[in-house]
């Protein structure tokens, strides 16, 4: 039985990605990310979700600041 979009998006928890980038590429995302003071996770998340990835709106907050 193929999942809906609803059970894609929610309940699935989280798992490790880890992917090779070009040096020049983790040096901008760590800069901006010193910029914002948003953490890389959130960074790299929210370029997933405008490119059209489904990422939960939940999933993108920083997990070290206090809700």
């Amino acid at each position: 039985m193929k999942p809906n979009k609803l059970e894609i998006l929610v309940g699935q928890g989280e798992e490790t990605l880890q992917v090779q980038v070009p040096a020049v590429t983790k040096r901008a995302v760590h800069i901006r990310s010193a910029e914002t003071g948003d953490p890389m996770r959130v960074l790299v998340l929210k370029a997933l979700a405008a490119y059209g990835f489904p990422v939960p709106e939940q999933a993108i907050t920083d997990r070290r600041k206090p809700q």
